[in-house]
């Protein structure tokens, strides 16, 4: 197939995941709200620095309010990671490839858009937060389910797959982050609200009860890790986004140079020991996967699309 159509289409399964993994993650920041006494609550400008996007809000009008956040990172057409600009950047990619793409995802993509983008102009209050959030949560799951379910698995699907589960590895390491490196920023070791905020992690991520049934334990910062790092049958696990990566291009051609730098990353998730990371540690060792995660996206670039990044 065309490289430009399959980076389109690689894209596409980015935008769509980034879409629902950053309603997620207002959501891990929203449940800390409704699940901890006000003086243990961690700031809201953490959600900021987990999305890369201080600089963003800094060159628009406004205090770092709770209020200002949320609206920027929900519906502010000027923050490139916004859901907004993510399902606008989603939408055109579809647009542009949507005669290989089943016509009732065009219309699932198309409605959640219209859907986000009546309410990018308004606050998000607390009240109606919560279901807005969770409906696109589930909204983008249709879509994906969509596309599994009603797509010829060949190659353009493929692409789909590798951007999909690249960006939920990355977005799913920003959630644990916010987690380790922020949300517990105010909570002592010993206290009982740092549980709380691990099975915040958990729910946010729809992992609770996949959690229990793995790992058949109370819900504390070690297994959570453990799991959440490098499980291999829990699909938003950061190592079974990279085994199903390395699926996808071992069905392409030309895919040994990109498939040894994924597989390689995976080797050395699954060697990591997680409970010798503590607070500042663990953060590095986030920051530096991410980095990671970013070296399997270039070789992805290099190999199909013909040139280094997009």
């Amino acid at each position: 197939m065309l490289s430009r159509v399959a980076e389109r289409v690689y894209w596409l399964g980015r935008f769509l995941e980034r879409v629902e993994n950053t309603a997620r993650l207002i959501l891990v920041r929203h449940n800390a709200v409704l699940d901890l006494p006000k003086e243990v609550q961690p700031s809201w400008e953490l959600l900021l620095q987990v999305l890369g996007a201080e600089e963003a809000f800094g060159r628009l009008p406004g205090a770092p309010t709770e209020k200002n956040i949320v609206s920027f990172v929900f519906g502010e057409k000027e923050n490139p990671s916004s859901i907004i600009s993510s399902l606008t950047c989603a939408r055109e990619n579809m647009r542009t490839t949507r005669e290989i793409l089943p016509s009732e995802t065009w219309e699932r993509v198309n409605s959640l858009y219209l859907s986000v983008a009546r309410r990018s102009n308004k606050d998000l209050p607390q009240g109606v937060r919560h279901a807005v959030l969770n409906n696109i949560v589930q909204s983008c799951q249709q879509i994906t389910g969509l596309l599994a379910g009603s797509m010829n698995q060949d190659a353009a699907y493929q692409f789909i797959r590798l951007g999909r589960n690249l960006e939920r590895a990355d977005m799913s390491t920003r959630i644990i982050d916010a987690a380790s490196a922020g949300l517990m920023g105010n909570v002592d070791e010993t206290s009982p609200f740092r549980n709380v905020l691990w099975i915040s992690v958990l729910q946010s991520l729809s992992a609770y009860q996949m959690y229990r049934l793995n790992v058949r334990r109370s819900v504390e910062r070690e297994g959570v890790l453990a799991f959440l790092f490098q499980s291999t049958v829990f699909p938003r696990a950061v190592a079974h986004s990279l085994q199903q990566i390395e699926s996808s291009m071992k069905l392409l051609p030309e895919h040994k140079g990109a498939l040894a730098v994924a597989a390689g990353l995976r080797r050395q998730l699954r060697e990591t020991d997680f409970s010798t990371l503590e607070g500042p540690a663990l953060h590095d060792y986030i920051d530096a996967l991410q980095l990671q995660l970013v070296d399997v996206h270039h070789a992805i670039a290099v190999g199909w699309f013909a040139h280094e990044s997009h």
